[in-house]
């Protein structure tokens, strides 16, 4: 049931509601949603605040707007969403400490289902990226390419579209690295091998194996954090600095 909007923000409350009233009443894509005039009524704003609500469902592709044919629902896209998130995250700027939250937090629960649903193309593609770390390492080159090539590999691995955008944390995370100018002590070998390991034990469908060396992995960002001045962990913020710009 539609309810009555206050005066604040109205526009993003009428987007918030409708999305409710299509949940709530089970639409489909192609149903119609009531018309303008009487959501206007029925929510208690005016019709520009309709109009605004319904721009920002169609800017997320929730909804489609066409003459005689009014309101409808949308067959969810999950491109835009995913273009939304990334272009929140370059907006946004978030910090570094947030990226490595993040990082811990979802990305342990992606591996478990790369253990679960990694295919052979999956794990021809974590093998070709530790394969080129492996012969950047020789020369003494910077990796952070194929470290992130190698996430990467384990997201696509979970076969879940809505975890994709989660890219965009892995990719903003990759790029902030090199801007701390930081001293990663064994980081360089310890990262190589801690990659193989998480390779071998998907391919073994070691679940514990995998989260217990990525955990690891994920932990020694914690401890930089840790070596961080104050300020410095607190604010340092994403900007335009390329992986290639450093020895990982």
């Amino acid at each position: 049931m539609l309810r009555r909007l206050r005066k604040d923000n109205l526009y993003e409350r009428v987007a918030e509601e409708i999305k409710t009233y299509i949940i709530n009443n089970n639409l489909n894509p192609g149903d119609r949603l009531p018309p303008e005039r009487e959501l206007a009524e029925i929510l208690g704003v005016s019709r520009t605040s309709i109009r605004e609500g319904i721009k920002l469902l169609q800017t997320f592709q929730l909804v489609r707007v066409r003459p005689k044919e009014g309101i409808t629902v949308k067959r969810l896209e999950l491109g835009p969403l995913i273009e939304q998130v990334s272009f929140r995250l370059l907006q946004d700027k978030p910090k570094f400490r947030e990226l490595v939250e993040a990082r811990r937090i979802i990305e342990m629960d992606i591996l478990k289902l790369a253990v679960e649903r990694a295919t052979a193309d999956d794990l021809a593609a974590m093998a070709r990226s530790t394969e080129r770390m492996k012969k950047k390492a020789k020369r003494l080159e910077s990796y952070l390419d194929e470290e992130l090539a190698f996430h990467e590999a384990i997201l696509r691995a979970a076969k879940n579209q809505v975890l994709v955008g989660f890219r965009g944390v892995l990719s903003e995370f990759f790029k902030a690295l090199p801007e701390l100018d930081l001293d990663f002590g064994d980081r360089f070998e310890l990262t190589l091998e801690e990659h193989l390991e998480i390779y071998q034990a998907i391919c073994e469908r070691d679940q514990a194996r995998a989260l217990r060396v990525m955990e690891r992995h994920l932990a020694r960002y914690g401890g930089i954090l840790g070596r961080l001045p104050e300020a410095g962990g607190e604010s340092v913020l994403l900007g335009g600095g390329s992986s290639k710009d450093i020895k990982a």
